[in-house]
């Protein structure tokens, strides 16, 4: 399995989802990336261009074939155009709220962009961040992936816990959201694809997801009730059958 995060994120978010999946079926090999710019992986230079994402993760996976991708958002457009791009690597992929947008492709300051340059970037304790989050739009994750983030989406630096992915980082990745063409490519992928919107997303709604449904040759589509565009931390119960389905 590889898991990708949604932008601003890390690795290890995914751990309540990987957790129930490996106590299932142990021998599983399971990786999560930090894809540039996130967690623990290095900072290059702007732009963050999503094709140049897709190419560290293809390059990192090397000659590894006939895996079940997921990812979340970002994550999400990445393993689709790692499938398009290479079509033997998976044997299935589950996209959940994957930022596909339809041309014309083009850099643009989105509102989230300019909400993430002035994103708080450090506390003065990771309590001081657990408390922080508690409330606002991560208030509906379970208590496991929000301790997730803050204990390894943060940096002790002796003063404090520095964020991982720098706000300027995040917004430039969002700035390249609509730069990618993977919507022209995402046909060509043969293998089932499992497409998972939240009930309440605002980025996944009708008729969007109904369109985006039509660009993929072999589509399941999931909602899941009472979940937004956060539902791998809101019900990763939920994700991991998903994923325990591919895996059979």
């Amino acid at each position: 399995m590889l898991f990708l995060h949604a932008t601003g994120f890390c690795k290890e978010v995914w751990q309540p989802v990987v957790a129930p999946l490996l106590d299932l079926r142990p021998a599983t090999k399971t990786l999560a990336l930090d894809m540039r710019g996130h967690g623990d992986s290095p900072r290059p230079d702007e732009p963050y261009r999503w094709d140049l994402v897709t190419d560290d993760v293809l390059a990192t996976m090397g000659d590894q074939s006939r895996i079940v991708g997921v990812g979340h958002s970002m994550g999400g457009a990445v393993i689709a155009r790692a499938a398009a791009l290479r079509p033997d690597l998976f044997s299935s992929i589950v996209l959940i709220e994957p930022i596909i947008l339809p041309p014309p492709y083009r850099r643009e300051d989105i509102p989230l962009a300019l909400a993430a340059q002035r994103r708080r970037n450090r506390f003065v304790s990771r309590d001081a961040a657990y408390e922080r989050f508690r409330s606002g739009p991560m208030a509906t994750w379970q208590p496991e992936a929000l301790a997730a983030y803050v204990d390894f989406g943060f940096v002790d630096d002796g003063n404090g816990i520095a964020i991982k992915c720098d706000p300027s980082v995040e917004a430039d990745v969002f700035r390249e959201g609509w730069n990618h063409d993977t919507w022209d490519l995402v046909p060509e992928i043969s293998i089932p694809v499992t497409i998972v919107a939240g009930e309440r997303s605002d980025t996944h709604a009708k008729p969007f997801l109904d369109v985006l449904e039509g660009r993929f040759d072999r589509p399941t589509v999931v909602i899941v009730p009472e979940t937004g565009h956060f539902l791998p931390m809101e019900r990763p119960d939920i994700v991991a059958s998903l994923v325990a389905e591919e895996l059979g």
